[in-house]
């Protein structure tokens, strides 16, 4: 059965959270409902709902002020998946973007690339979702953490990812539990927040492996539980840390943008991304 068309383009606000919590849930992905009002405030998210009014998909066009912008939460529920609604969801965030000037980028599965390649998205690099468990005994200091040169972070970041995304920088650090750590030279951080389903690290900014792992060491001793870390498939020094604390890789993704297999930003500073959703 095809949707019809006046349910295939929705825009979706706040009070559709809940909504689409459930969506992202149901597909086993990390989202808070924070994380999704952050898509809803800052950019443009679209869904379809069925005939009874149910949210069956979505997609969401982030701008970050630079030369590119995310498309993410592609999310189609199970029973309606195979009917184009995806497609014509990205269509529309890439739409979006283009208009105020921007490179659509995303992050796609191994499967997703595969769809995301014949609409012109084009691979720039690779990352691993690493994850573990860690202990209870492992808490050594309060989760909340947030540094006073807040602006020095957001600069950093737009150096290492290649745009600025100062409210998305800042929603993370004001959320209950969030943490973010500076090395002793002040150049770089590594931040982590609560997921639904385990806590995520990143962005981890640093100038070289050897730094980037004492970050994530000490994140490590305030965590508890389930962790994901987002790290370059090029990094292997920090692989090996994260396979000697115990991390498995749960699953790997390729950064898309349309048109343009040259990275933005300066990778050489980049040691694990905020995640697929974020970037």
């Amino acid at each position: 059965m095809a949707i019809s068309e006046d349910r295939l383009l929705v825009g979706l606000g706040p009070a559709d959270i809940n909504s689409a919590l459930a969506l992202s849930a149901e597909a086993g992905w990390n989202q808070t409902a924070e994380d999704w009002r952050h898509f809803m405030e800052r950019g443009d998210v679209v869904g379809a709902r069925d005939d009874v009014g149910r949210l069956v998909a979505s997609a969401a066009a982030l701008p970050y002020d630079g030369a590119f912008g995310f498309v993410a939460m592609v999310l189609v529920t199970k029973t309606w998946r195979r009917r184009g609604l995806a497609t014509r969801l990205v269509d529309h965030c890439i739409d979006t973007l283009r208009a105020g000037g921007r490179i659509p980028v995303l992050d796609a599965t191994g499967e997703g690339e595969k769809v995301y390649s014949k609409q012109g998205f084009v691979r720039q690099f690779g990352f691993d979702r690493w994850e573990t468990a860690l202990p209870q005994h492992a808490v050594s200091a309060p989760a909340d953490s947030r540094p006073d040169d807040i602006d020095e972070v957001v600069a950093q970041d737009r150096q290492a990812f290649g745009a600025a995304r100062p409210h998305l920088m800042r929603d993370f650090l004001r959320r209950d539990g969030s943490a973010a750590i500076r090395p002793p030279s002040g150049d770089g951080f590594a931040l982590m927040r609560r997921g639904r389903r385990a806590w995520q690290i990143g962005p981890v900014v640093a100038r070289s492996q050897e730094e980037a792992a004492g970050l994530l060491c000490r994140l490590f001793d305030r965590a508890a539980g389930p962790v994901f870390v987002d790290v370059p498939s090029v990094r292997k020094q920090i692989g090996a840390l994260l396979h000697q604390r115990g991390f498995s890789i749960q699953r790997s993704f390729s950064r898309m943008a349309l048109g343009r297999a040259e990275p933005f930003g300066d990778r050489s500073r980049l040691f694990a991304v905020a995640g697929p959703e974020f970037g």
